[in-house]
């Protein structure tokens, strides 16, 4: 009886994938790529981590302007804010409106001749809060001699919370630094996160609760941290290297970026072929194996954590836990639809920070993806965001009391 419900599982799953692929091949091509950047100054740039690898961003350049620094999610680029697409680019958005946009992509990230060194592929996301988010922050703001807003997409959010508890190596170990707390507080004038857990926590009932803290879930989980584990000390394998390959083939990379298990990352309704298609060609980068092993330990353990390397015997730093140091004026967002589940945003994000100046809005009918280019993301999410940041930068950067000016707004009011 097993095998016979084990061998329909199968062909359920094959004829799911299979529908995907009929619909995608059934859709006509995707539009060809636009020139949304008409009439901006453009710059290549760079900045070096202090462990000495280069680090390239794509600026439009409105020197004198508010500067904004996006950073990208896991398993992605710089490009997922930039889509070479009308109404789909926030970059774009905001360096219309006056701001001075840097996008940078993380260590082994992006797409030339905006591509990032990398090295020995070793390397956890404590190295980029340790290492990238400085370089990329000092820099901006050296460059510009203003306070810097950063804006982070899932991981790239993660990186802002790491960044601003202090998050520094010493002795093969992450610690808390206070010193540091408080110069990346002046360094920066504000920053906004887009559908970033500061803990992977979903609430009792809930079913992704259920799998996940179900034996069969649990064993999943296991074995997949032990997999990554195993494979941390392999050459790196580049996902970038598939999907340029893929690129000459745009039905195929459309079709792709339509299937059930892509869909997961987004809302399809919310979404089009276009957008989604260029996402998968521009916006996904190549992630360690280390970085996966602590993606996947938050899942199992609810809590950001250090990545311990092997044989470590520390307690690993908990980056969810130490959210309280944080006080720079902060803008939550959460997507309804969204995987990571908009509570634990809420109760271990806003609800936790220290900022005199911190607002939390939820997007009724978004995924986690599409609140960067969602159809009418250009219309609801990004004036949101420029229309925070011109508030916060005219007036004083001082934290105040702890909930002196909160602002949370519901899924019917937030967009």
């Amino acid at each position: 009886m097993g095998g016979f419900t084990g061998t329909l599982s199968t062909l359920a799953a094959l004829g799911l994938y299979g529908f995907g692929i009929k619909m995608g091949l059934d859709t006509p091509l995707p539009g060809q790529e636009q020139d949304v950047a008409e009439g901006l100054a453009v710059e290549l740039r760079e900045f070096e981590t202090a462990d000495g690898l280069k680090l390239r961003l794509k600026r439009y350049a409105n020197p004198g302007g508010t500067p904004v620094l996006m950073c990208h999610g896991f398993s992605g680029t710089g490009f997922a804010f930039d889509l070479p697409r009308q109404g789909r680019n926030m970059a774009v958005h905001l360096a219309r409106e006056g701001f001075d946009v840097w996008v940078p992509s993380f260590r082994g990230c992006g797409r030339e001749p905006y591509m990032s060194e990398c090295g020995a592929w070793n390397h956890s996301i404590d190295h980029l809060a340790v290492l990238d988010a400085p370089a990329l922050v000092d820099g901006v703001a050296d460059a510009t001699g203003k306070p810097v807003f950063y804006i982070g997409h899932s991981m790239g959010g993660e990186v802002l919370y790491m960044f601003l508890q202090g998050a520094a190596f010493e002795n093969g170990r992450v610690v808390s630094d206070p010193a540091l707390v408080e110069r990346r507080r002046e360094q920066l004038a504000g920053g906004i996160t887009l559908g970033s857990p500061p803990a992977m926590w979903h609430p009792e009932g809930s079913p992704v609760r259920k799998v996940l803290r179900s034996a069969a879930g649990g064993a999943a989980l296991d074995a997949m941290v032990a997999n990554m584990r195993s494979r941390e000390s392999l050459p790196h394998k580049s996902t970038v290297a598939t999907v340029e390959r893929l690129a000459r083939h745009p039905r195929a990379m459309m079709a792709i970026s339509r299937l059930p298990v892509a869909a997961m990352t987004y809302c399809r309704a919310n979404t089009d072929k276009d957008a989604t298609t260029s996402l998968f060609k521009w916006g996904t980068g190549d992630v360690s194996s280390a970085m996966n092993t602590q993606l996947y330990q938050a899942i199992a353990s609810e809590h950001f954590l250090e990545h311990l390397p092997e044989g470590a015997t520390h307690q690993p730093y908990d980056y969810t836990a130490g959210m309280g140091l944080i006080s720079s004026p902060m803008f939550f967002i959460a997507a309804e639809k969204d995987f990571f589940h908009s509570g634990s945003i809420k109760q271990f994000g806003f609800d936790a920070v220290a900022s005199g100046e911190k607002k939390f809005m939820l997007l009724s009918g978004y995924g986690h993806t599409d609140m960067l280019m969602g159809r009418h993301a250009e219309r609801e999410v990004y004036p949101s965001l420029a229309e925070w940041m011109t508030s916060v930068a005219g007036r004083s950067q001082i934290p105040g009391p702890v909930g002196s000016k909160a602002t949370e707004l519901n899924a019917s009011e937030g967009v």
